[in-house]
């Protein structure tokens, strides 16, 4: 038996027939309506404001947000339009305007739909009373009644809502800097009147308990706590300071033996207000490998790379092999480093070395050994080091024999620098200086001492220009001038130099016109740079200078222009230079070009 409400056979093949053609008929005849579905085209506009206000307003209004949807039909514009002035006014309030009057209008014409809002933001909110306080431990502080002081002498009088939250963001910052983490707001509101246009602002902070600094706990497993210890910079008894914390923070994260440092003051364990305080670290991968590739006129293309192992133990020992390879120069060294003294900024550095260098005129190949005591800052921009060297060098200069001369050689270096960091810095200054001698009594194959001083300073010339000055001033005193290596002689020219002559081939020389370097040296630049576009500078420049002995006789100066790429990934610099001495023809000039990247 069928149920009832199933049709007999034929009659059941005559109703999927008739649904068939039902639902066919009714896509057809929905069919032309698709392109109602299409975006409904928008305008929204805003008048009688200006930026921020307007800015604001256009972030709040939900309508200008939605004008792009390709969804968008008449009814949601419509539906949009009326929450239109609720918004405006919310977007008005956190600049003091409460009381706006509004104009809303919306109309279509033509299938366009235009919204049209005319705004007079009325007269700001005023301020009549102001209740900041401090309460608890440390209200009567000096440090918390004169942060009040500094609020009402910088606050305006209208309801701005962006100034009352970073009032209170100070406070709170007043109070952790201060010892008192545990600071709190008991009340904060602002009360407004409409009918008077005005307001009261309340603010009760408590400060409450002073809190100190109390043992500090290592949880790791990869460093010797002892040595750990020696970063630790906050001292135990010292005013809690949320400041002191981030900057303990900032040395572990210096000392480049953690990937990954929290620090976590222990409230819940604090006894007689002593803050125990946990350093959670992980460690970084020990074994980093870096390479590099530049080209420079005077040296060719040149690479290099570097692996750096960071963790050889639990005692911060870290070591480092580099090697840099050009047609010109040659350099294999291996270092190992120990922290001692200040951990953060001193270490022991031994290291050797073999290298190459090849000029006009000379090669020199150098081995040596090196102890050193290295300090330097905490950014890297002051460096100090205390060395002593044995070297031994075999060198060539012109078509005389080849000279082995061996040295022990204690001096020190300093450089320091102010360099902006950005792409096109305006702003910097840059020091070097290197002294070294050595002693014939003390293994050393001749007697000398060396000074060698290079600077630049950097000022800036409206947005886009900069005045660049370079100075290099070298003297040396020699016992025996023939034993004197290579690499400590001076020279002249170059890219690094004075521009327009070949590099290194300033200089005294001998009998035959061969340079063979001088005891002292002077040069120095004039450079103008000014940016043209976000990656592009282009320079003027005059370098002039000369390598010596005793009397600086004759002064080169080569002078000319170039431009300057700068490449997120390097910078690379093309210079045209003249050897304005030599009475130049058009076909002396000389092409500088430099280009560096870290791979």
């Amino acid at each position: 038996m069928r149920p009832a409400f199933f049709p007999p056979h034929k009659s059941r093949e005559s109703f999927f027939q008739i649904l068939l053609l039902t639902v066919v008929g009714v896509s057809c005849i929905l069919s032309p309506a698709a392109p109602l579905l299409a975006q409904t085209p928008l305008n929204v506009t805003v008048r009688g404001l200006k930026d921020p206000l307007l800015e604001n307003v256009l972030n709040f209004l939900d309508i200008e947000k939605q004008k792009n949807n390709k969804e968008l039909t008449p009814h949601w514009i419509q539906n949009l339009h009326q929450q239109s002035s609720k918004e405006i006014r919310e977007a008005l309030q956190p600049y003091g305007y409460y009381q706006p009057e509004i104009i809303a209008d919306l109309q279509e014409k033509d299938g366009t739909w235009m919204a049209t809002y005319i705004v007079n933001k009325g007269l700001p909110v005023k301020i009549t009373k102001r209740d900041v306080r401090w309460i608890g431990e440390g209200a009567t502080d000096p440090v918390f009644q004169e942060s009040i002081k500094s609020y009402f002498k910088n606050c305006s009088n209208r309801l701005i809502h962006s100034e009352y939250e970073t009032a209170k963001n100070n406070f709170m910052s007043v109070a952790f800097s201060n010892g008192y983490p545990k600071a709190r707001f008991i009340k904060s509101e602002w009360l407004v009147d409409l009918a008077s246009n005005s307001a009261e602002l309340t603010l009760h902070m408590d400060t409450g308990p002073l809190y100190y600094f109390g043992d500090v706990f290592f949880q790791q497993n990869f460093l010797d706590p002892k040595l750990l210890a020696r970063y630790n910079s906050i001292k135990k008894g010292s005013p809690y300071s949320h400041e002191d914390l981030l900057t303990f923070q900032q040395i572990l994260i210096a000392s480049n033996y953690a990937r990954e440092i929290n620090i976590e003051p222990l409230f819940h364990k604090a006894e007689n207000k002593l803050l125990p305080v946990n350093i959670l670290m992980e460690p970084i991968v020990p074994h980093r490998f870096t390479f590099g590739l530049g080209y420079e006129t005077d040296i060719g293309l040149r690479g290099s790379a570097r692996w750096d192992d960071r963790l050889i133990n639990r005692y911060g020992h870290h070591s480092e092999v580099l090697i840099k390879l050009s047609g010109k120069e040659t350099t294999l060294r291996g270092q190992y480093s120990i922290p001692v003294v200040k951990q953060i900024t001193d270490n022991w550095v031994s290291s050797t070395s073999y290298n190459y260098e090849e000029t006009p005129d000379t090669s020199s190949s150098t081995f040596d050994l090196e102890t050193s005591f290295v300090r330097r800052n905490f950014k890297d921009t002051q460096f100090y080091k205390a060395f002593i060297l044995a070297a031994s060098e075999a060198f060539t200069v012109g078509n005389n024999p080849k000279t082995t001369t061996n040295l022990l050689i204690p001096g020190g270096t300093i450089r320091f620098s102010t360099m902006e960091e950005e792409a096109f810095p305006q702003k910097g200054c840059y020091f070097f200086t290197d002294l070294r001698g050595a002693v014939e009594t003390l293994l050393s194959d001749t007697s000398f001492a060396r000074l060698h001083v290079k600077g630049q300073y950097m000022m800036g010339l409206g947005e886009s220009g900069r005045i660049d000055t370079r100075m290099e001033v070298g003297v040396a005193w020699v016992n025996d001038f023939s034993f004197y290596p290579a690499s400590l002689r001076f020279f002249a020219g170059g890219d690094n130099s004075v521009r327009g002559y070949r590099y290194e081939s300033l200089g005294p020389g001998d009998d035959k016109g061969v340079v063979v370097g001088g005891k002292q040296v002077f040069s120095g630049s004039l450079q103008y740079d000014h940016r043209v576009a976000e990656s592009w500078v282009v320079d003027g420049f005059v370098d002039l200078g000369n390598a010596y002995n005793g009397t600086l006789d004759k002064v080169y100066v080569g002078a000319g222009a170039g431009f300057r790429w700068l490449a997120p990934f390097g910078s690379l610099r093309f210079d045209i230079a003249y050897p304005v001495s030599e009475q130049p023809q058009l076909d002396d000039w000389r092409i500088h070009i430099g280009f560096g990247a870290t791979l």
